[in-house]
């Protein structure tokens, strides 16, 4: 059921101050004056670079039922539409979101994680998706808002949400858990990202760790040394379901385990059972991300052979190892939907297990890493060494401290080559490029890579 507009009242103590009598009988809030639906209600939500009550007049354009506001100076002619008056709109916009929640039926499973937790939030709803309806948070909107948004869309004709969990600061998962309250728990893994704005790991990994703060059923990841110790300080080791693969430690609760992928194919162990799954990802990293999603998938009631009979058709979303095949011959793997060093370094492991005569990586700088930037970068430069890279184009504000790494590592300085922008890299790409060569493009968000891939590839290509 949608959220009535009187049970949203009740709980935000919202109060109408014009048209009372047009008030709409559901509650359907858009935050955006540009998307808004006919008989949606505008949420006059605040940002560093934007007011929502400036919208109001394109809002009601649009179509508005209501308009909810926690300024009346901003309000011209309030009689077209009715005005409804919280205390503070983002306030009562997450409570609404809350009591939404609290009304749907089904399951709700959150997913965080430093890395990954994208990639296990598309695979799992692909695993569920063949057996049950489902809702998944669109693209990464896993913040506050994001996640109100997917909470107001819960209703009948969905069995199973699959909510992905985002944190920057401390304290914002449990925020999160106290919106969308998930039934089960996915902590993909504690690595370095955002560490800008953290005291430290530990408190990143707490903030983290909160997911299972209210009672979610816990699927971890057995390789993540944070995920080990606090389960074991929260008491939920033996109790959660952990994800292991070859060489990860064992553990005390259920496992879910797989081997060395062969032939197309990976055993996999749950409990007692044992069964062959198809698989044709590449790198270990997006294998233990499907195990993880086929976890959460179990734990919400999906049949273990059913589970792994999805496995072989899995889907990267956008952005995430993609392959693409240049006018030169050449191939390009594109994984710059963002960076972090552990996901460079699984990049780049994963680098490796394609065929090439010649290996060349495009590493743009990698964000918020604050003091701890020039190691992280220089520790990614050494490993595009170990990766077999035979020339290293470095990008960004830390791309010195790539060149470093992988200078210190053995790799020639000649083959170390620094480039001052996207055009300019790619323009050499074009030039250079041979059949045979592989090619990976990875950094963080802020670096364009994407830029390069166009430029590179040109019109009308696209990926395999």
């Amino acid at each position: 059921m949608s959220l009535s507009f009187a049970r949203f009242l009740e709980k935000s103590g919202g109060r109408i101050l014009a048209d009372a009598a047009s008030l709409p009988a559901q509650f359907r809030p858009s935050t955006d004056s540009r998307t808004l639906v006919s008989g949606e209600t505008f949420v006059c939500l605040r940002g560093p670079n934007f007011d929502g009550h400036d919208y109001i007049a394109q809002a009601i354009s649009r179509g508005a039922a209501a308009i909810l506001i926690d300024d009346d100076s901003k309000v011209s002619r309030p009689e077209l539409v009715p005005v409804v008056r919280v205390g503070d709109v983002k306030e009562a916009y997450l409570i609404g979101a809350t009591t939404a929640r609290r009304a749907f039926a089904g399951q709700v499973i959150a997913i965080t994680g430093s890395n990954g937790k994208t990639t296990t939030k598309e695979f799992a709803a692909q695993i569920i998706g063949a057996q049950r309806r489902v809702l998944a948070t669109p693209q990464n909107e896993n913040n506050e808002l994001g996640v109100a948004r997917l909470c107001y869309q819960l209703n009948s004709e969905a069995e199973v949400a699959v909510v992905e969990f985002g944190a920057r600061h401390p304290g914002e998962i449990a925020q999160l858990v106290d919106i969308a309250a998930p039934d089960i728990g996915v902590l993909t893994n504690v690595a370095e990202a955002h560490l800008e704005f953290f005291s430290d790991q530990a408190e990143l990994a707490r903030t983290k760790f909160a997911i299972f703060s209210k009672g979610a059923r816990a699927v971890c990841n057995a390789a993540d040394v944070w995920s080990r110790m606090l389960a074991a300080e929260a008491g939920v080791d033996a109790k959660a379901l952990w994800v292991r693969l070859v060489g990860d430690p064992v553990m005390s609760g259920i496992m879910l385990e797989a081997g060395l992928p062969k032939g197309g194919q990976v055993a996999v162990t749950f409990g007692a059972s044992h069964a062959f799954a198809g698989w044709r990802l590449v790198g270990e990293h997006h294998l233990r991300d499907a195990l993880q999603a086929a976890g959460a998938a179990i734990l919400a009631g999906i049949a273990f052979e059913d589970a792994l009979a999805q496995l072989q058709g899995l889907r990267l979303p956008p952005g995430r190892f993609e392959l693409h095949h240049a006018p030169s011959g050449a191939t390009i793997v594109y994984d710059a939907y963002n960076a972090s060093p552990s996901s460079m370094m699984h990049a780049l492991r994963s680098f490796t297990e394609l065929p090439a005569t010649r290996r060349i990586a495009v590493l743009g700088s990698m964000a918020e890493l604050g003091a701890q930037a020039e190691r992280h970068h220089e520790a990614v430069g050494a490993a595009a060494v170990d990766a077999g890279v035979g020339v290293l184009y470095v990008g960004g504000p830390f791309a010195a401290a790539l060149a470093r790494g992988a200078k210190r590592a053995g790799m020639s300085a000649e083959n170390v080559i620094a480039f001052a922008s996207n055009d300019e890299i790619a323009d050499r790409l074009r030039r250079t490029l041979a059949p045979g060569d592989c090619v990976l493009l990875k950094g963080s968000r802020v670096q364009k890579m994407e830029e390069i891939l166009a430029r590179v590839l040109g019109s009308g290509v696209l990926a395999s």
